[in-house]
């Protein structure tokens, strides 16, 4: 085993069993300990994966060579941003701002759109890429083609999130108004 996926993994399991622990013995810090550990591992994997273009928490040199390239740097960049903001709700639970953070982004989601809008054009990449190099016709016909269109359908969900985002970001009235008559309009389609 690769020692920097062992260091990887480590941080993430460990960091797992001290919140764990942390919220059954009501330690507080050690929760956050924990929520700081996990998100080091991730932002520790994604940060290496993004300098070796290859796959994040590889446990041997061979392991995911298919997926080398574009779809390693494209899973890396998630999960170090994955990692980041773990990191930072580590910090906000520290410092006792999470709650006052959530607040705040249940008023104005526009960072949250804008993040759920990028991973999901990731994801519609990834769905896109055939790493695997499989050129059969039956493949292409009954896995690629389902594939690509739902990833096709992923990636236009993921611009509309980032729209979204622009849009709550620039005229939050405007959002807010058109977020109250959702649900009004939702109804006339039933």
């Amino acid at each position: 085993m690769r020692l920097i996926a062992f260091l990887e993994y480590a941080a993430v399991v460990i960091g797992t069993v001290g919140m764990i622990a942390g919220r059954f013995f009501a330690l507080p810090k050690f929760f956050n300990l924990g929520v700081l550990l996990v998100g080091v591992g991730f932002a520790l994997a994604g940060l290496i994966a993004v300098f070796t273009r290859r796959m994040v928490f590889r446990a041997s040199d061979d392991a995911f060579e298919n997926y080398a390239g574009l779809p390693a740097l494209i899973v890396a960049l998630m999960a170090l941003a994955i990692g980041a903001g773990t990191i930072w709700a580590a910090y906000l639970l520290d410092q006792g701002q999470w709650h006052a953070t959530v607040h705040y982004l249940m008023r104005r989601p526009a960072p949250l759109l804008a993040a759920a809008g990028l991973f999901s054009i990731g994801v519609g990449v990834l769905m896109l890429l055939n790493p695997l190099g499989h050129h059969s016709w039956v493949w292409r016909i009954l896995v690629y083609a389902p594939r690509a269109t739902v990833g096709i359908l992923v990636i236009a969900a993921g611009c509309a999130g980032l729209g979204l985002g622009a849009w709550e970001w620039r005229d939050p009235k405007a959002y807010s108004a058109f977020v109250a008559k959702l649900p009004d309009t939702l109804k006339l389609l039933y």
